[in-house]
């Protein structure tokens, strides 16, 4: 039997093209064994593409993929078997049962046991609605039986495609906890999101992406304290000028600032300045509400690639 390896993910100068457009553009990274890793990106930055290459769905035209220790190009139907994926759509069968739409898809893996499904309907607390058509399930429990349908054949591997997109607020932060839970089994996740909590609170490390390349790859935190070293203060204005008066207003400190649309931040170099800045612009331009605030992986995501994922939705 082939031993696991380290790096479940290995990717050397991996590219694709569609016609004359590149989707990606010779990348290279590891997913490690055991960890949480995010592909995130505004729309068309390759991500989607990456995860296609990945799962099976697009053919590599050039570089390397190995995938638990076997090249993708080679041996991708045997690379599945050992896989799990959860799309964005659940594609659930409508006209099947809770228990009958994961004893199915269980048969395209072979003797998947009758303990193995019910195993998955405790874990995801939907025993009771074993015998429920899909279609009278909440969003929640449909997102839940996708990924206990993801996990039928016991994969080392966990691929999610936007797992918590349309979900309410608690139901996505229910969503993250079992997610962290089948992390705590051993089970190596990739996830790509547009949720910038959901990064934060789930990834060991962040890959972003843009224009078919990858332009930071670390864990969340250190993406966002490699950028700002204190607080930040944001701020609102009307227009660029109304911007550069309030930035002319703060002369006499060392700061840094990024802003897109209406939003600006304020970045002190000195944690001692954060006070004071935000206590001048409070006097000056109350109108421009300054709020001081911690930095978050949004203002990062947003410094590095110039977009706002909110933009690009």
């Amino acid at each position: 039997m082939l031993k696991e390896p380290e790096s479940l993910i290995t990717a050397r100068d991996l590219f694709k093209k569609y016609d004359n457009k590149v989707a990606v553009d010779r990348i290279s990274f590891q997913v490690k064994k055991g960890e949480v890793f995010g592909i995130v990106g505004p729309n068309g930055a390759g991500k989607t593409t990456t995860v296609n290459m990945i799962t099976g769905k697009c053919i590599i035209d050039d570089g390397e993929l190995f995938i638990l220790g076997r090249d993708a190009k080679s041996h991708d139907r045997a690379i599945r078997k050992l896989m799990g994926v959860v799309s964005q759509e659940d594609s659930l069968d409508p006209d099947l049962s809770v228990f009958e739409n994961l004893l199915i898809y269980a048969s395209y893996f072979g003797a998947i046991s009758k303990e193995r499904i019910s195993e998955l309907l405790k874990f995801f607390d939907l025993t009771q609605y074993v015998n429920y058509n899909v279609m009278e399930l909440s969003g929640g429990m449909r997102r839940r039986l996708t990924l206990a349908r993801g996990l039928i054949n016991d994969p080392s591997l966990l691929i999610l495609d936007e797992p918590t997109t349309g979900l309410d607020p608690q139901v996505r932060h229910d969503t993250w906890d079992k997610l962290l839970q089948i992390k705590e089994q051993g089970i190596t996740i990739l996830l790509t999101t547009h949720y910038m909590e959901e990064v934060t609170k789930l990834c060991d490390r962040v890959m972003i992406m843009h224009d078919g390349s990858i332009i930071d790859m670390d864990t969340p935190r250190n993406i966002v304290t490699s950028r700002y070293p204190t607080d930040v203060i944001e701020i609102k204005f009307n227009n660029g000028s109304d911007f550069s008066n309030l930035l002319g207003s703060l002369k006499e400190f060392k700061f840094s600032h990024e802003f897109s649309s209406k939003f600006g931040l304020i970045i002190p170099q000195k944690s001692e300045d954060v006070m004071a800045i935000h206590k001048k612009l409070i006097e000056l331009y109350p109108f421009a509400y300054p709020v001081r605030r911690p930095p978050n992986l949004e203002d990062a995501f947003l410094a590095i690639t110039g977009t706002s994922l909110h933009e690009t939705e």
